[in-house]
């Protein structure tokens, strides 16, 4: 080919190149143009119908509407909670509603760099209109009126009744989280009627933040007439046999708020007078969720409250308002969102300890409030420091328990002897057992008390800890995050976490210095208690093992102090009328022992009854076999 062949190939090619481009161009422009047009049908949004009039309520140009391309414009508030920048929330043209909202202080567990979003898998905004759990509207809104902290959204239903969305923001402090008022306000056409009620408000998703996430404190929540109920993902799983649903219809009296919530974030809608309704729904769907480290399938919810019920005639307006909180579950802030609201904590896991869990919560934060806030490890020392408090408060009973376990322990003799002589005989040695405890003032209950008031404690502490997202990505030592296990390495596959080893090691110091009582086997089963501790506490979060270690560290303390206080005397009292006269002489009302024994031997008194011997025969020959038996054995004994 000669040179003026290869121009006129460069030339065409060149020419090829450039129209694909442009062809390229064109398509996308159309892909776009389609796009909006698919949505517009699939949200119900008539744009024909929206440029018909100008809305006299809001003012809003509805033929600006039917112009504008039918593609999402996000706008951004910024929630402050005194002065700084918390939460992030965005809005969509798509629904008019809170399409997500980015937690700003909060990071995720192994992405450190991303922050925390929430509504991030869910196919809706928080807000959206619903017929049914799987009709919710993807309506087109357009957007007006935007200020700093407020933002309007008008479109139109398939129904002909034109919506305005109106959104307002309330900054939060430090006792009081931020919080968003949503205002509905709908109105038909003339010659249109329209029922509020075949509509509901959705609440938006609020998915685990991580895998390993505890599915016991995520799912979709209500408080009505008093009580507070949290559901679990139960009510959409199952099989082919299973009677699982997928939407849970609930009916309500006096609701006062529902939402979704995950272990430490949560959205809440509070509706107010005039959107009061008793009709509630829930669905769920299971999601596979990469958290950075590890992908799993997790279960998401939403929840739709149906509008209250109004027929609307032609040319009329009503509206509905809903007080809305998305964000973190900061105990003191969740406290002041309603008179109820606290409950929105969820320390669901042993719920009767919720009480302990709420005061050990406050606590918590009344004494991190002491550092300032540049403090390092301030969240872990101020763990340390509540549990230094709790041992002080409950001292007496740990010193009354060691000196009672120590008397105890000097009886074991005596119990011996008492175990061979009425082997034969239970309810005789249990009558013997509660004699002696009355006559030498013990009462075994006394070594157990301490350890019966520390377990509704722990119990409290657990759920707390569980539930505190103020203990998130704080540090202390060698620990990374309070609410993580303390993860150091991994050996043979296994993770090695730290502080579960020292919690046992220290249960086992404390258990070697508390004086032993009881069988042989009791005792081996008291000395399981520290490996089944270890267990249980080994992959929940760290600030739990840090607490039990520290509690194990400062008991061992108080008993080491203990052994080295006067040994108690163990001394035989008197029994005068109904009371008892001690050593010093003074009176006192009978004991719980003394009140036991009594009720064991007058028991024993009437199966001596029932079984023709009297009193009187009893009293010659106390603590000896019965007559009957004696006799029995007298031929055997001359033959």
């Amino acid at each position: 080919m000669d040179r003026k062949g290869w121009i006129i190939l460069i030339c065409c090619s060149i020419a090829l190149v450039l129209n694909f481009m442009t062809m390229k161009d064109a398509e996308a422009k159309r892909a776009t143009e389609d796009k909006g047009r698919v949505e517009q049908v699939e949200g119900g949004a008539d744009v024909s119908g929206v440029a018909d009039t100008t809305d006299p309520v809001t003012g809003a140009d509805s033929a600006e509407v039917a112009e504008t391309v039918m593609a999402d414009d996000p706008y951004e508030l910024y929630a402050l909670t005194d002065g700084e920048k918390v939460t992030k929330f965005t809005f969509s043209n798509i629904g008019g509603g809170i399409k997500t909202a980015e937690m700003l202080n909060e990071k995720k567990v192994f992405n450190k760099g991303e922050n925390i979003t929430l509504n991030e898998y869910g196919a809706t905004v928080i807000g959206a209109l619903a017929k049914s759990y799987k009709d919710i509207e993807k309506t087109y809104y357009k957007r007006f009126d935007e200020t700093n902290n407020s933002v309007k959204y008008v479109g139109e239903l398939e129904d002909g009744v034109t919506v305005t969305k109106s959104w307002t923001l309330e900054n939060g402090t430090a006792d009081k989280a931020p919080k968003l008022k949503l205002t509905i306000l709908f109105k038909t056409k003339e010659g249109k009627t329209f029922e509020m009620s075949q509509y509901s408000i959705t609440s938006g998703t609020a998915a685990p933040v991580f895998v390993k996430e505890q599915v016991n404190l995520a799912g979709w929540f209500y408080y009505e007439d008093g009580d507070y109920e949290n559901e679990d993902h139960g009510n959409f799983t199952g099989g082919m046999f299973s009677e699982a649903k997928a939407v849970d219809a609930v009916k309500t009296e006096n609701l006062e708020y529902f939402g979704v919530n995950s272990q430490f974030f949560g959205t809440a809608i509070f509706p107010n007078s005039d959107a009061k309704s008793d009709s509630l729904w829930a669905s769920g769907e299971e999601i596979s969720i990469n958290d950075g480290n590890k992908t799993g399938k997790r279960w998401i919810y939403n929840t739709g409250l149906d509008l209250p019920s109004k027929m609307m005639g032609g040319g009329e307006t009503a509206s509905v308002s809903y007080d809305v909180f998305v964000g973190a579950k900061q105990n003191r802030q969740m406290s002041a969102l309603s008179e109820n609201s606290d409950d929105i904590m969820n320390f669901s896991m042993f719920s009767a300890f919720g009480w302990i869990s709420d005061k050990m919560n406050k606590a918590l934060n009344g004494i991190h409030n002491w550092f300032p806030e540049d403090a390092a490890w301030s969240w872990g020392i101020a763990i340390v420091l509540l549990t230094i408090f709790i041992r002080i408060i409950i001292w007496p009973l740990h010193n009354k328990s060691t000196r009672t376990m120590k008397r105890m322990g000097k009886l074991q003799p005596i119990m011996k002897e008492l175990r061979e002589k009425h082997k034969d005989n239970p309810q005789k040695l249990n009558q013997e057992t509660m004699k002696l405890y009355r006559e030498y003032g013990v009462n075994p209950m006394g070594g157990c008390l301490p350890m019966l008031v520390q377990i509704p404690i722990f119990f409290g502490v657990f759920n707390m800890i569980n539930a505190a997202v103020e203990l998130r990505g704080q540090p202390f030592m060698w620990v990374d995050d309070l609410s993580q296990p303390d993860h150091l390495t991994d050996l043979f596959g296994l993770p090695i976490n730290l502080l579960p080893i020292l919690m046992a090691v220290t249960m086992v110091l404390q258990m070697r210095m508390t004086p032993q009582t009881g069988d042989k086997l009791q005792r081996r089963i008291f000395m399981l208690m520290p490996l089944m501790f270890f267990f249980f506490c080994y992959n929940y979060a760290s600030a739990l093992a840090l607490y039990w270690t520290t509690q194990n560290i400062v008991s061992i303390g108080q008993t080491w102090l203990t052994q080295r206080m006067p040994e108690p005397e163990l001394a035989k009292k008197s029994a005068k009328g109904e009371t008892t006269v001690v050593d010093d002489g003074k009176p006192r009302k009978k004991g719980f022992m003394e009140r036991m024994a009594e009720k064991l031997e007058e028991a024993q008194n009437q199966r001596d009854a029932a079984a023709g011997k009297t009193p009187a025969a009893k009293k010659k020959v106390p603590g000896q076999l019965p007559e009957k038996k004696a006799k029995k054995r007298t031929p055997k004994t001359g033959g």
